[in-house]
C-alpha cells in the first residue's frame, strides 16, 4: 500500500494547499487531494447496496441504506417489537451511508453527496437534523467512528486514491483534512476500541485487505496486510480493547471474518454458506457484535455474536412484512369478555398460529383502547409464545381526529412487559345502513386517514379492505379509493369472505379467491394477506364452511402469491366441535409454508 515518490511529493504540496483552503466555511467544495498522475481506482459495484447498522439503545438496531431514489432510508428494530417499515430521510446520496453512535439516543449519518462532498445528518432527542455538507472531494463512501461522547473521526478516499481524515470534537468543531495515505480501491472502514485508539481497514490494488492503527501518544502505525480477496468494502468492529473483527465479501460472494486478539490475527472463516449482494457493515453494542448485509432478494440480513469470543448466530432476515406472513387468527373487541389470553394464547401457539390480529378499539369505543389492561396481556402473552401481534382499529370517519389518534396509539403503545405491536391494521369497513358519514364521504376520508397515520408512525401498515368484487360498479363499495391504498400501506388485507357468496362449490371458492388476490395485487401493487371465510356467517344463503372449501382457500392463497392468510375469527373456531376445530386448524396450518 505505497505510492511512488512523485505522487507523495505532489500529495504533500496539495495537502499544504488544502490546509490553507480549509479556512473557508464548512460546506464549501474543497479538494481533499488530487493528482493527475494517479488514475482513479474503481470501487466495487457491490458497495452501493451495503447497509449501515448501529445501535442507539438497549434492544434497538437501526439500519441505514441508500434507496433506489438515492435518498437515505432508515429501518429500525425496537425492543419488544418487529422491524419498522423503511422511512425516507431525504438527501442526495452518491454512496452508501455510514453511521455511528457516541451515546444513547444519538446517531450521526454520513454519505458522499451528489456533489461529491461529505454530507452529515444527526439523529438526537428523537428527531433528525437537516442535512449539511462538510466539504471535501470524495471518491468513495466515508467511514466514521467515535471513541467517546462528543468525538467523531471520518475517513474518506480522495481523488488521488489516498485516505484522508477529519475529526470533530464538541466545543471545537471540525478539524481540517489530514492525509493518512495508502492506496484504496474501496471505501474505508473504521472503528475504535476506546479513547485514543482508531483502527481502519481498506481494500488495496491487489484486492487484499490492509489494516492501520492510531494510538494516542504514538500516532499511526504502518499498513499491515491482512489478506483475503475482497469484492466489497470491508467492515471492522472492536468488541473490546485489543480485539478486532474484520468482515469482507469475498470472490464467492460469501461473508468471511477474521479476528485480531492479543495472540495475533486468525485466518479467514466463512460465516455461513449463503451469498450476499452487498458489502458488510458492523457495529458493537457492549461486547456484542452485529453484522449486516444485503442479499439478492432485496432484504437485509443480520447476524449477531453476543460476546467478543462467543459464537455467531445464523443470518436473520430484516423483514418488516413478517407480521403478515403465514397463518394468522383474529380477536375482536367483542371477544374480550369471552376469551382469556392465559388459555387462548397457548392454544393458538399449539395450533401453529404465527400472527394474532388483535382489535384495540372501534370508533364507538369509550376510550382509545377498548380495554387497555386486557390488550396488554394479550400482547405480552402472544410475544412470549412467539406469536406476532397486529393491532387493528375500526374507523368511521365522523371524527377524523379521533380515528387518527386511535390508530397512531397502536404504533406508540408499549405494554407493561415492554412489548410493542408488530404492525398496525386499519379495518376499512362501514357499519350499518348509514354509519357516521355517507358512503361517499367515507370513501373520501380513507386515504387522508392512512396518510396521517403514516406521517405520525413508523410501524408497517396493513390496510384491511373490502374485496375488489364488492367495489365493482353498482355494488356496495363502488367508488372505493383503490389508487390511494397501495402508496399508504405495506400490506393489503382483502376481506375475501367466500362464505358470503351464494352456494359456491369448492372449485368456485378457488376461482373467487384467486381472482380477488390477483385484483388486489393489481390495484395496489402491494403484498397481500387474505382474510377468508367466516364460520357460521351468513346464517343462510351463503356458502358452507367445510373442509374441502377451506382446503381450496389455503391452496389458492399459496398458489396466488399471497404472503399469508387467515379466517375470522379465533372465538368462532374455538366454539365449533372438537373434530371440526382440529381438522380445520390442521388445514390452515398449511399457510405456514408461505
Amino acid at each position: 500500500m505505497t505510492t511512488g515518490p512523485r505522487l507523495r511529493r505532489l500529495a504533500v504540496l496539495l495537502t499544504l494547499t488544502l490546509l490553507a483552503s480549509l479556512a473557508v466555511a464548512i460546506g464549501s467544495p474543497t479538494h481533499v487531494g488530487h493528482s493527475a498522475a494517479a488514475a482513479l481506482r474503481p470501487l466495487p459495484s457491490s458497495e452501493l447496496a451495503s447497509p449501515a447498522i448501529v445501535s442507539i439503545g438497549a434492544g434497538r438496531h437501526d439500519i441505514l441504506s441508500r434507496s433506489s431514489g438515492r435518498t437515505l432510508t432508515q429501518q429500525y428494530l425496537l425492543p419488544g417489537g418487529s422491524w419498522r417499515r423503511p422511512l425516507d430521510r431525504g438527501g442526495a446520496l452518491a454512496s452508501q451511508p455510514v453511521t455511528v453512535s457516541w451515546g444513547p439516543g444519538r446517531m450521526d449519518a454520513f454519505a458522499r453527496g451528489a456533489d461529491n462532498t461529505l454530507w452529515q445528518r444527526t439523529f438526537s432527542a428523537g428527531s433528525w437534523s437537516a442535512w449539511k455538507s462538510l466539504g471535501g472531494l470524495l471518491t468513495s463512501a466515508p467511514a466514521v467512528t467515535s471513541w467517546g461522547p462528543g468525538r467523531l473521526d471520518v475517513f474518506v478516499r480522495s481523488s488521488n486514491n489516498e485516505m484522508y481524515q477529519r475529526t470533530y470534537v464538541s466545543g471545537s468543531g471540525w478539524s481540517g483534512w489530514i492525509k493518512i495515505g495508502g492506496l484504496l480501491t474501496s471505501s474505508p472502514a473504521a472503528t475504535s476500541s476506546g479513547p485514543g485508539r482508531l483502527d481502519v481497514v481498506v481494500r488495496s490494488s491487489n484486492d487484499a485487505g490492509y489494516h492501520k492503527a492510531f494510538t494516542a501518544g504514538t500516532g499511526w502505525s504502518g499498513w499491515v496486510k491482512i489478506g483475503g480477496i475482497l469484492t466489497s468494502q470491508p467492515a471492522v468492529a472492536a468488541p473490546e480493547v485489543g480485539r478486532l473483527d474484520v468482515a469482507v465479501r469475498s470472490s464467492n460472494n460469501r461473508i468471511y471474518l477474521k479476528h485480531l486478539s492479543p495472540a495475533g490475527w486468525t485466518g479467514w472463516a466463512a460465516l455461513g454458506a449463503t451469498t450476499h449482494a452487498s458489502g458488510p457493515s458492523m457495529t458493537t453494542v457492549g461486547g456484542e457484535v452485529v453484522l449486516a448485509t444485503k442479499r439478492s432478494n432485496g432484504f437485509f440480513y443480520r447476524a449477531t455474536r453476543p460476546t467478543a469470543t462467543g459464537s455467531w448466530s445464523g443470518w436473520q432476515i430484516v423483514d418488516h412484512y413478517v407480521a403478515f406472513r403465514a397463518m394468522a387468527t383474529w380477536v375482536d373487541v367483542l371477544d374480550y369478555p369471552s376469551l382469556d389470553p392465559a388459555t387462548a394464547v397457548p392454544d393458538m401457539a399449539a395450533r401453529g398460529v404465527r400472527t394474532l390480529f388483535l382489535a384495540t378499539a372501534r370508533f364507538n369505543s369509550a376510550a382509545d383502547f377498548y380495554d387497555e389492561g386486557e390488550m396488554g396481556e394479550w400482547l405480552d402473552r402472544a410475544h412470549a409464545a412467539g406469536i406476532r401481534v397486529i393491532g387493528w382499529y375500526v374507523p368511521a370517519y365522523g371524527d377524523m381526529a379521533r380515528d387518527v389518534r386511535r390508530t397512531v396509539a397502536i404504533n406508540d403503545y408499549a405494554s407493561p412487559g415492554g412489548q410493542r405491536f408488530d404492525a398496525v391494521g386499519v379495518d376499512i369497513e362501514r357499519f350499518g345502513a348509514s354509519g357516521e358519514v355517507s358512503r361517499t364521504t367515507f370513501n373520501s376520508r380513507v386515504v387522508p386517514h392512512l396518510q396521517q397515520v403514516r406521517a405520525a408512525s413508523s410501524a408497517p401498515i396493513g390496510a384491511i379492505v373490502p374485496t375488489p368484487f364488492t367495489t365493482n360498479a353498482g355494488n356496495n363499495w363502488e367508488g372505493f379509493p383503490w389508487s390511494g391504498i397501495g402508496p399508504n400501506s405495506e400490506v393489503v388485507v382483502p376481506m375475501t369472505l367466500w362464505t358470503f357468496r351464494s352456494g359456491y362449490s369448492t372449485a368456485q371458492v378457488s376461482t373467487y379467491v384467486r381472482n380477488e388476490i390477483d385484483r388486489t395485487q393489481a390495484l395496489t401493487g402491494r403484498r397481500v394477506h387474505v382474510e377468508g371465510g367466516v364460520l357460521g356467517e351468513p346464517a343462510s344463503g351463503g356458502t358452507p364452511f367445510d373442509t374441502p372449501r377451506l382446503q381450496a382457500f389455503v391452496d389458492t392463497t399459496k398458489a396466488a402469491g399471497a404472503i399469508g392468510g387467515s379466517n375470522y375469527d379465533y372465538a368462532t373456531f374455538n366454539g365449533t366441535t372438537a373434530t371440526n376445530r382440529n381438522t380445520w386448524w390442521a388445514v390452515l396450518r398449511g399457510l405456514n409454508t408461505l
